[in-house]
């Protein structure tokens, strides 16, 4: 079975911990920054946007903003000609646009099909769809806007306004060729299922600290309950967060506001996690040993305050989640391995990189719960998997759904013989016990034991 380690209060043991020192709130709240922004798909095209707009009344009104006199770029139009262009071009582009869009949403909706629904995320996510959009849109603007200030500009103002244009123009294709690789890209399967994997090796650089990461600190007891810090419940109408899954935890804000009060923060969800209005989320204990409650209103921080470190959304996200991209590749084969799809090859590729996210993540030590602040005492804990979750997570499903197969189960075999051969003693008992049920399960769908042998490309 698999567990989640869920921090040390009600741990007998060492009174010596390994805990690890958690990164500053600023460099926090710039990547969650970045995250927000890379999960809202307006943000840059909407920015683009404005900035045709911008673009067009600075190209129109050079000479009053100060340009000097000899910009004159370009090329020479007639009387009225410049309007026609202009005109030519916001029609198009905007047309152009929406037909691009409607057969992008068919596309996308034939990708999720047949691989998951979550390669909408990556599309969303894309800064090459984004800038592509985007571009699209500032053409648009800019040549509208252009066309509402040009009415009392000849010349030289026509002159850049059709240069410009031109640039627009020329940039838009640039982009779109680039757009229309991208959105390739994403509709074959290899693509997606590298990209899943190398965005998961990512988030466990990020997430899983190193060996060298962690000091030995002494370990808090537990001998009352403590308070407990709950979301709040959401009242009428209110554009507050009450509920969602937890995507983030600002480990260092919540560190130094438990050194701030004298007390000790334990986590109740872990990362991932969805989290109804009203439930409990953080534990407050007071610093000691053994660890008593805090109570009062005086007693540790404000609740508004530990909850402004934490982040909650709609879905979940592969910041501070690695366990997330091994959902998304074991859904992937799994999805694959339907009655409905049988593609057994998909799954087979989609255990290849499975296989080397798993070997990276069993490199390094099981995630300390424990969370110190820069005097190296314990001021944060929270839950955590080990490495027989991240093995259940990878695999439990797609031995189950694809145990009939051949294929399936000679790269199943091959990945496991990997994973002993690469990992050490620790990890390999672990693995052992899959090997072995993956046999039962095959046997026990008529497989013959004769074909079950390792083989990294399955059957070839």
């Amino acid at each position: 079975m698999s567990q989640v380690r869920t921090g040390g209060y009600r741990e007998v043991g060492q009174p010596r911990v390994d805990a690890w020192r958690p990164p500053a709130s600023t460099a926090y709240r710039l990547e969650w920054t970045r995250e927000r922004i890379r999960d809202r798909f307006w943000v840059i095209p909407g920015a683009l946007l404005l900035s045709g707009a911008v673009l067009a009344v600075l190209t129109v009104e050079a000479r009053q903003i100060g340009v000097p006199a000899g910009w004159r770029s370009g090329f020479s139009v007639g009387p009225g000609e410049a309007a026609g262009f202009l005109g030519i071009i916001a029609s198009s582009t905007l047309t152009f646009l929406g037909v691009v869009f409607t057969l992008t949403l068919v596309a996308l909706q034939l990708a999720s099909s047949q691989l998951s629904p979550r390669v909408i995320r990556n599309f969303v996510r894309s800064g090459v769809t984004k800038l592509a959009f985007g571009i699209l849109l500032a053409t648009f603007s800019y040549a509208v806007t252009v066309l509402v200030l040009n009415g009392g500009h000849r010349g030289e103002a026509e002159s850049r306004s059709v240069t410009m244009a031109l640039v627009l123009v020329a940039a838009s294709l640039a982009i779109f060729l680039g757009y229309v690789a991208a959105t390739v890209r994403l509709l074959q399967v290899v693509s997606v299922i590298a990209m899943v994997a190398r965005q998961t090796l990512a988030a466990i650089d990020d997430s899983v600290p190193a060996a060298g990461a962690y000091r030995p600190a002494d370990r808090p007891a537990q001998s009352a309950p403590p308070r407990t810090i709950s979301l709040p419940l959401a009242r009428g109408r209110t554009r507050r967060i009450t509920h969602g899954v937890l995507l983030g935890v600002d480990h260092g804000r919540l560190a130094r506001l438990a050194r701030r009060h004298g007390c000790v923060l334990e986590m109740l969800v872990r990362v991932g996690e969805y989290v109804p209005a009203g439930s409990p989320v953080v534990a407050v204990h007071a610093a000691g040993s053994p660890v008593a409650p805090v109570h009062g209103a005086g007693g540790g921080p404000p609740d508004r305050a530990v909850l402004a470190g934490l982040s909650l959304g709609e879905g979940r996200s592969l910041y501070q989640d690695p366990a997330f991209g091994i959902r998304q590749l074991a859904d992937i084969a799994s999805q694959a391995l339907s009655p409905a799809v049988n593609q057994p090859t998909t799954a087979v590729q989609v255990i290849d990189r499975l296989e080397e996210v798993l070997l990276y993540l069993g490199r390094r030590p099981d995630r300390s719960p424990y969370c110190a602040d820069h005097a190296g005492t314990v001021r944060l804990i929270e839950p955590v998997r080990d490495w027989d979750s991240y093995l259940d997570l990878a695999f439990t499903e797609i031995t189950r759904f694809g145990g009939s197969s051949p294929q399936v189960a000679r790269r199943l075999l091959a990945a496991y013989q990997a994973l002993q051969r690469g990992l050490g003693p620790a990890r390999r008992a672990a693995v052992r016990s899959r090997q072995s049920a993956l046999r039962e399960e095959a046997a026990g769908r008529g497989v013959s034991p004769a074909i079950l042998r390792p083989d990294s490309m399955g059957l070839g």
